[in-house]
């Protein structure tokens, strides 16, 4: 009745409020409560199980029990022989640690006795027998309570059956093989210290050789007991050892018949060599490319040890991998798994030098595969911290979402020099850019891979008429970090230190290595940065490692100027921990706020969220349509495939279009309707009619998307199936059309080839016509580039962009470069290659690093990539030119008409300011236009306060009025002429 008088008070909230406060408040009392029952033995029995003391005082039981036994046998041995008489005073040696033993085994049984729950159970148990009869007599006996007779002492040594009592310990360490040794030992101890008191004819020494003998089954028969009670106590003893041994052998070739070898080895650490930890999900072929590129000869005298770590077994291709003679003595397999610390402990996983963790390419279940790597990372950082008090291991991982890589350095903290490589990310960005610049595929491998087809350059000519040689040539150049410390680069820039050493060593210097403030990051062809009195790390294309000393001593000519002017810039704190590492970064996103995720990529994203278009222009429109771009497939992250389309630096963006059987889910269409000019068709790419709708035959490229395992049942020669198909069909309708694709099975490339030549049989896939030309995407170049993330640690890391940062590397004059392909300007083309290094460099700011060959050059029936010509070759008008620049380079063509009406032009140019920020597609420089509308914000409030000022100082009477309109119309002049609009 007092609850419904007071219904209108009270809402149903907060009586449901009310409700849950009483239970949760009964909760909390019945939970103390029952803390209270818990009485101080199960807490301490509790203690002593979690916390492992109780393991450790089961350790130290045992071990004062075979001391005892020991020091049993050596008491024994200043015995008289012959009757069971007193044995009188021990020796002091012997008496004082039997004594400390007897002192640890009753504070022992006393601890446990009242730890345990059922007393009268633990009373009589066989444990607690064994300690009664093995402690108590001899005690007394040592004590002098009781008469010290042998028979007395002998039950000393049933103490050493106590030993069992770690037999649960070791099982947990996998270390089954205790219990049948306890045994064996046990039968010999107690028959041997038996047969000395019953038949006094030989020492103690002489009875435990006898009972060795006997077990053994030789039984030589130069001693032998004599007695009843002898003969008895080894009937006894074959009997034990004949029922108790077997089962306890059999139950161990059990467990290790269950266990491969793998499954049992163990590595360890030596203090003259590193190993690294190799984790992972990646087949076999990942695994072999990694190792061939790490133990390749390139990299130098490589005593580094590989431990791989895989929960299974190696399969048979795997084995085979592991016996070839260079590997075998370098790397060790294990099997075991990451969150187990006994097999951390076997891998010895504290010492190691790097851990790298290898990605499934080919995985159903993208997502759940990366959370696994991520947490087996975590988990060998996570033991290395718990045995050393140092930072963990560095890791190396691989994801295949771009999600993931975020996930690891938020949730994980990841290390300074820990590189997380995105599969799909790379990937995509890959099959992007090369739609734009040909080749970049290869180009790229070539850069990062050792194992290559042997060319000797040194006879290389230029003049044979195969396409094969200058694709040798090139393929066996790489990239090679170098210091640069030499006291003559300081005051030169990056440009004129790169064309020096091209000039004198044949070298490329194309990136370095720099330490500021901000980090230790990686900047490409950065022009005009100016060299500093410390070390640099320079990144060059060689065909081999350079000399050192050589690069030290590259001379410069006498009329290049060095500056001395450089920027007060701090750097890098080396001494940092992680703590003040985590405060800033939790500060910089508190300063920078949570953004979208299209906030990450500024230089890619043009316009603003849209509805793409669902059909492609009408059959009347179609010829205006041209020089597309066409991608046959939908993927997840695919805006990792329209970015390098849709760069910001790109002049002119091309149209795309998507061509898919099926309607493109909601929320991939999400990713592309930041991008313009993105047209979706619905059809298939293997119809003819589908291709000509989306204009095949003016189209410039075309990327095939490799179906995802989830999508596809078959084999990985059933995957490339729709591949093989799509390429032929479309090389029908547009044989000059630039085809990109990924295939699952490198086997499957033969199907692509055109001409019959015996290339591949002579060498390997990697001189098809193909992938010469850049058609093919190797998954493998990832396991290559983690590699070589392993020797270069900043090779993948990019330079960060926020405000802070970028303005540092303003002051610096640290730019990042793309990688372009253009034409050869006409009046270049028939200069040799060293030549045009030379004139591009020093004019342009621009670094060539090879050819795009065109058809036909030598016997090629495809264009081919031609890394790092020698000097002397002669480029031709169907080559075109790989470079390195700050910003996408004119048309050459374009630059030699403008130069004769530059003068008409320059009036124009400086007067129309909307034409100077706007582009051939009606978009406008934000960032040119921002500065200047910073900057006339900026002078009409300089103009407001000197008004302001002026004002203020007439009224003073200390400045004239016509001064004050003299300097008002100065500045009105100087912001008419900067914008004439305004």
């Amino acid at each position: 009745m007092i609850y419904e008088g007071k219904q209108s008070i009270f809402s149903h909230q907060d009586q449901y409020a009310l409700i849950r406060m009483v239970n949760s408040e009964d909760d909390a009392t019945t939970k103390k409560h029952e803390e209270g029952k818990t009485t101080f033995t199960l807490k301490m029995a509790k203690y002593l199980s979690t916390s492992g003391i109780g393991d450790y005082l089961d350790g130290i039981n045992v071990l004062l029990s075979f001391l005892l036994t020991v020091l049993h046998l050596i008491d024994c041995s200043f015995w008289v022989q012959g009757g069971n008489q007193d044995v009188g005073e021990g020796q002091a040696i012997i008496t004082i640690p039997e004594l400390i033993c007897y002192i640890y085994f009753l504070l022992d049984f006393v601890i446990n006795f009242y730890l345990s729950e059922n007393k009268l159970f633990f009373t009589f148990q066989t444990t607690s027998l064994i300690e009664y009869v093995s402690i108590f007599p001899s005690l007394l006996a040592r004590l002098n309570i009781i008469t010290g007779y042998k028979y007395i002492y002998m039950l000393r040594v049933l103490r050493f059956l106590l030993c069992y009592k770690l037999d649960k310990v070791l099982q947990r360490l996998s270390m089954e093989a205790y219990k049948p040794i306890v045994t064996v030992m046990a039968i010999i101890m107690i028959n041997s210290s038996v047969l000395y008191v019953v038949e006094q004819d030989y020492s103690i020494v002489e009875y435990i050789y006898f009972m060795v003998v006997t077990i053994s089954t030789v039984g030589f028969g130069d001693v032998y007991p004599t007695t009843i009670y002898g003969r008895f106590s080894i009937i006894v003893a074959i009997l034990i050892m004949f029922l108790v041994l077997p089962t306890q052998v059999e139950m161990l070739t059990r467990v290790y018949s269950l266990r491969s070898q793998y499954a049992r080895n163990k590595y360890i650490s030596k203090k003259e060599s590193e190993h690294v930890l190799l984790l992972g999900s990646s087949q076999v072929e990942g695994f072999k490319t990694f190792l061939n590129e790490l133990y390749h000869s390139d990299h130098g005298m490589n005593d580094t040890n590989t431990v791989i770590l895989q929960p299974c077994a190696p399969t048979e291709e795997m084995t085979l991998q592991l016996k070839q003679p260079a590997l075998q003595s370098k790397v060790i397999y294990l099997e075991g798994h990451p969150l187990q610390n006994k097999d951390l402990e076997r891998c010895s996983s504290k010492d190691c030098n790097c851990v790298i963790v290898l990605a499934n390419k080919t995985s159903r279940t993208p997502k759940r595969d990366d959370y696994r790597n991520i947490i087996h990372a975590f988990a060998v950082k996570q033991f290395a911290k718990k045995q050393k008090s140092r930072k963990g291991a560095r890791v190396c991982l691989q994801v295949l979402q771009p999600s993931s890589k975020d996930l690891y350095f938020n949730s994980l903290g990841g290390h300074e020099t820990d590189q997380v490589i995105c599969v799909d990310e790379l990937k995509l960005y890959l099959l992007g850019k090369t739609c734009l610049c040909p080749g970049i595929n290869t180009l790229i491998s070539f850069l990062i891979q050792s194992s290559k087809p042997s060319y000797d350059i040194t006879k290389y000519d230029k003049n044979k008429g195969e396409w094969i040689d200058d694709y040798l040539c090139g393929m066996q150049n790489e990239i090679y970090r170098v210091p640069l410390e030499s006291v003559a680069f300081v005051g030169l820039t990056f440009s004129q230190i790169s064309s020096a050493i091209y000039k004198e060593l044949n070298i490329i210097l194309f990136a370095l290595e720099v330490e500021l403030e901000s980090g230790t990051s990686v900047f490409v062809n950065p022009v005009e940065y100016l060299f500093e009195d410390y070390l640099h790390y320079g990144y060059v294309i060689a065909n081999e490692m350079p000399n050192i000393d050589e690069i030290q001593q590259t001379k410069f000519p006498e009329y290049i100027q060095k500056n001395y002017c450089f920027p007060n810039q701090q750097r890098q704190q080396i001494n940092k921990n992680a703590l003040q590492q985590e405060a800033e970064y939790l500060k910089e996103i508190l300063s920078e706020g949570i953004k979208d995720d299209s906030s990450k990529h500024p230089a890619y994203y043009q316009v603003k969220p849209q509805t793409i278009t669902t059909g492609l222009p009408k059959v009347g429109d179609q010829e205006k349509f041209e020089n597309h771009f066409i991608v046959c497939g939908v993927v997840t992250d695919m805006k990792y495939l329209m970015m390098p389309l849709r760069a910001r630096s790109l002049k002119n963006i091309q149209p795309i279009v998507i061509l898919n059987q099926d309607l493109i889910p909601t929320e991939i269409q999400l990713q592309i309707n930041k991008f313009p000019k993105v047209y979706f068709q619905q059809g298939s790419p293997l119809n003819t009619e589908d291709l000509k709708k989306a204009c095949i035959q003016k189209a410039s490229a075309l990327v095939i998307l490799q179906k995802s395992a989830d999508q596809e049942e078959g084999l990985s020669n059933i995957v490339d199936a729709d591949t093989i198909f799509i390429y032929k069909t479309v090389k029908l309708l547009n044989q000059n059309i630039n085809i990109i694709t990924e295939l699952a099975s490198i086997s499957t490339i033969s199907f692509l080839q055109i001409s019959r030549n015996n290339y591949v049989q002579k060498y390997d896939w990697s001189v098809s016509e193909p992938f010469a030309s850049g058609e093919i995407y190797i998954s493998t170049m990832l396991d290559t580039l983690i590699c070589q993330a392993y020797y270069n640690p900043f090779i993948t890391r990019s330079a960060s962009v926020n405000k802070k940062h970028k303005k540092l590397y303003q002051a610096t004059k640290l730019q990042q470069s793309n990688l372009f392909l253009i034409n050869i300007p006409p009046k270049y083309q028939e200069k040799t290659f060293g030549e045009l290094f030379e004139i591009l460099l020093t004019e342009q700011k621009m670094i060539p690093i090879g050819l795009y060959r065109g058809e036909k050059v030598k016997n090629n029936n495809k264009p081919y990539v031609f890394l790092k010509p020698p000097m002397d070759v002669v480029v031709s008008s169907k080559d075109r030119l790989y470079v390195l620049s700050g910003k996408q380079p004119k048309e050459q063509e374009n630059i030699l008409d403008n130069e004769k009406n530059q003068g008409k032009e320059t009036a124009s140019q400086y007067y129309n300011i909307k034409s100077k920020l706007q582009g051939e597609e009606g978009r406008v420089d934000i960032e040119f236009s921002r500065e200047l509308m910073k900057f006339k914000d900026k002078m009409q409030s300089f103009v407001k306060g000197l008004n302001k000022i002026n004002s203020e100082v007439f009224n003073q009477g200390l400045i004239h009025e016509e001064f004050i309109s003299k300097v008002r119309g100065t500045l009105k002049e100087e912001l008419a002429n900067l914008n004439p609009a305004t």
